[in-house]
């Protein structure tokens, strides 16, 4: 065998430069998963991010500083905030460190920039993108059930799709404006910039079924971050677990969620609430209730171990760490991603959304006390637990990043 046949299948490319998007923590929080996972497969991973934060520091990733907008109003427009001008900054910024770093790929999470800056080095570029962010997904799926209202679903989901293309043709357009000048004509759709030469889906199929992927597209399963440190509050051991209720508001809540918790279960001897704040809202801002316990973070996973229930406002992170541990869910939605799966939780039986207009406190209460006391809902909670007990997204989106850099040389 010769020199060249010893190497078939070879891994040779192996700098991965990762672009988070700094809209949202968990963009982020997700490729630094899969870049700890890159690292044990011997890939040099660096961080082109706008800041060289804690987690960078923390894991000693090589960081490379570049432009972004600073997002905390999640329930509008969250791309309302990116000019051209800042775009063409991102780009200019995102070019730079290519130059340096010299990366064999890229991978971007809700980064729209780096779809310009990978195609205008010819660098392959990796997407990391949730099930309902592609194009391959359709809302009224979830709304208008194909199998018992077929006539009904063909008439809406034609309507709807009219309706994205334009909203998301409209979205995109001050970054197509700076891809045209880099002579990118085929970026035109908001999916046309989340999407990759590969396209990693970190959702579950069973939860978020997509019909017709092309061969690119992967399921990787779900990306949960439970921060630096596992370790939860000493409080914890002595609540009682058949009382707990776990909510968050993630990072997009606001306080309006806060406040309906508060309000639904303050002084309360049947609930013991442990609540988590978020980046953006101090824990020092939430009056002092002796039934519940307020934190910015704690690990999801640890505490709904405990819980009967978990509120929260819809993000993925929150969804597959609950369904990790078999907990139905009340998800009080606050923009239209957390709505879409606000309405797969109630698709899949595994919780119940609420609208936000017009809630009280004494329906988010009663929407707990309905999800605890659900059996048929217990059993697709148990068939979601089964599924994600060995899943190991990390590592299958290393592999997939991996297998898709390899060379193959033939003999």
């Amino acid at each position: 065998m010769n020199e060249k046949a010893q190497q078939f299948n070879k891994i040779i490319k192996k700098q991965i430069l990762c672009f988070a998007g700094a809209i949202g923590r968990s963009h982020f929080n997700r490729l630094v998963l899969i870049a700890l996972e890159l690292q044990q497969q011997g890939a040099k991973i660096a961080f082109a991010f706008k800041e060289n934060n804690q987690i960078l520091k923390h894991y000693n990733f090589q960081f490379f500083p570049v432009s972004d907008a600073f997002v905390t109003d999640f329930s509008s427009n969250v791309f309302a905030a990116y000019t051209p001008a800042l775009i063409e900054q991102c780009v200019k910024d995102e070019l730079k460190v290519i130059e340096a770093f010299k990366p064999d790929a890229i991978i971007g999470d809700f980064r729209l920039t780096a779809a310009i800056s990978s195609k205008a080095a010819k660098i392959p570029y990796i997407s990391v993108v949730n099930g309902y962010m592609t194009d391959y997904f359709d809302p009224v799926d979830v709304i208008i059930p194909k199998e018992t209202r077929p006539f009904d679903h063909m008439l809406a989901s034609v309507a709807s799709k009219a309706i994205q293309r334009v909203q998301k043709r409209t979205l995109a357009a001050p970054f197509r404006e700076v891809a045209q000048k880099y002579g990118l004509k085929k970026l035109v759709s908001l999916y046309d910039f989340l999407t990759g030469d590969l396209t990693l889906i970190a959702d579950l199929p069973e939860y978020c079924p997509l019909e017709n992927l092309p061969r690119n597209f992967r399921y990787i399963g779900p990306l949960i971050w439970e921060g630096l440190n596992d370790t939860v509050p000493d409080y914890l051991k002595n609540i009682d677990s058949s009382k707990l209720i776990y909510a968050t508001t993630g990072n997009t809540g606001k306080e309006k969620f806060i406040q309906l918790v508060i309000d639904a279960f303050k002084n309360d001897p049947d609930y013991e609430v442990v609540l988590t704040t978020g980046a953006f809202i101090h824990p020092d801002a939430v009056p002092k209730i002796s039934n519940i316990h307020v934190a910015s973070f704690i690990p999801g996973s640890e505490i709904l171990k405990h819980s009967q229930a978990v509120i929260h406002c819809g993000g993925n992170g929150t969804i597959y760490q609950a369904l990790s541990q078999g907990v139905p869910a009340v998800v009080i939605p606050f923009n239209n991603d957390q709505t879409i799966n606000a309405w797969l939780i109630k698709r899949n039986k595994v919780g119940i959304p609420l609208s936000l207009s017009e809630l009280t406190a004494n329906q988010v209460k009663l929407a707990v006390k309905k999800v605890v006391e659900d059996n048929d809902m217990q059993n697709h909670l148990q068939h979601f637990k089964n599924l994600l007990e060995n899943s190991n997204s990390p590592k299958s989106a290393a592999n997939e990043i991996m297998s898709f850099l390899t060379v193959k040389v033939p003999s």
